[in-house]
């Protein structure tokens, strides 16, 4: 899983998901980082309409339309319903961009709503579900979902030869049951997400703006503690990576790294160091 990670509190957030050719918000200065890979997003997935999420935006959209890149891919931006500051950036579009050589198209969402990404026989889809940032403006977290294929239960106990059997017997669907996998969850601006929203997902991106809870003079952002504790209870598989972490705390993350290291999580936790562009295979 390629991600390509930046993020600099009240500057500039995106996130660009290479499995599926998706960014996750669209910050200040995305395509010019991204360059030719900006030709290659499908989706962008919004998760709220402040500048540093959305401000991108305009670039992105220009440079497919007038680089000398592939002008003619669909784009597809997704967006909470009824937010009210993506609805004023689609009519400023609206007004000053007639001439697109691609085809764009926003679309709302709301929580529930699912995208899909990839038909076949592990379909992939994006399920939007609510988050809590600022006070009257709706906002979203999106799951990466994989539909996969498992052995039932009760015929967990039996041997491989015994499986290899049954399948040449035509009796695959007899014994096996499909399910839904989480693997990617984005949680954008937010105070700690619900579990239950991302339980079980293998790698979860949550924000946590914060340190320490004294720090914060609003409840708008998480902590890095309530991140994790928010993947502990949402027994995240993989790994928690903490974004959005606020530039004051630059010369404390090496500190902060040992005393996570020493919790004994299982599993792994990243801090995306304000203002770097990591590159995550």
């Amino acid at each position: 899983m390629k991600l390509i990670i930046y993020s600099k509190a009240l500057y500039s957030t995106w996130i660009y998901y290479s499995p599926d050719r998706i960014l996750f918000d669209c910050g200040e200065g995305a395509s010019t980082q991204l360059e030719n890979k900006a030709f290659a997003i499908r989706h962008v997935f919004l998760s709220h309409g402040h500048a540093d999420h959305i401000s991108g935006l305009m670039g992105l959209i220009n440079i497919r339309n007038n680089a000398m890149g592939d002008r003619e891919k669909d784009l597809y931006i997704y967006f909470p319903a009824g937010n009210h500051f993506v609805s004023e950036l689609i009519a400023y579009f609206a007004r000053t961009n007639r001439r697109l050589r691609y085809h764009l198209e926003w679309v709302p969402l709301n929580p529930g709503d699912r995208v899909p990404l990839l038909k076949g026989r592990t379909p992939r889809y994006i399920e939007a579900f609510p988050t809590v940032h600022s006070q009257g403006e709706q906002s979203l977290g999106y799951n990466v979902v994989e539909v996969r294929r498992r052995l039932r239960p009760e015929f967990q106990q039996l041997s491989q030869q015994e499986i290899v059997k049954l399948v040449q017997e035509g009796r695959k669907d007899e014994i096996t049951e499909e399910y839904a996998q989480k693997i990617f969850s984005y949680g954008g601006d937010s105070v700690p997400l619900r579990p239950a929203t991302v339980a079980e997902t293998e790698v979860l991106l949550h924000e946590a703006t914060f340190l320490a809870d004294e720090d914060r003079k609003e409840y708008k952002h998480a902590t890095v503690w309530e991140a994790i504790e928010v993947a502990q209870r949402a027994q995240v598989k993989k790994e928690l990576i903490c974004f959005h972490i606020s530039s004051r705390y630059r010369r404390e993350l090496p500190k902060v790294e040992k005393k996570i290291a020493s919790l004994g999580l299982p599993f792994k936790v990243t801090l995306i160091p304000p203002g770097e562009v990591v590159i995550r295979d």
